[in-house]
């Protein structure tokens, strides 16, 4: 059997790059940002990956709760996210197993 840890990943556009922020006991403080959005989706999947191995001691591999076409579709879908200098904030979840 395997355990399952959901951590919350903050999204907001900055400085003409994608912005993907972590805080969370299992993987400590990561940031991650790239001005192509599906670059910095699959950088911050694999970030949470090495680091939640890293500090665990077990493989442990991260996985969007969202599909990054689902997350590409809401940016499509709220122009105020893309906006840099927008007051946008949002989390999405990744699991840990």
């Amino acid at each position: 059997m395997h355990r399952v840890d959901t951590v919350h990943v903050a999204y907001a556009f900055r400085d003409g790059a994608h912005s993907f922020q972590v805080e969370d006991p299992a993987t400590g403080a990561i940031a991650v940002a790239h001005g192509v959005p599906e670059v910095a989706y699959e950088q911050v999947t694999r970030t949470l990956s090495e680091r939640a191995t890293g500090l665990s001691g077990r493989r442990v591999v991260a996985r969007p709760a969202l599909p990054f076409d689902d997350f590409f579709n809401w940016l499509r879908q709220n122009p105020i996210a893309s906006v840099a200098g927008a007051p946008v904030k949002v989390e999405f979840a990744w699991e840990l197993r």
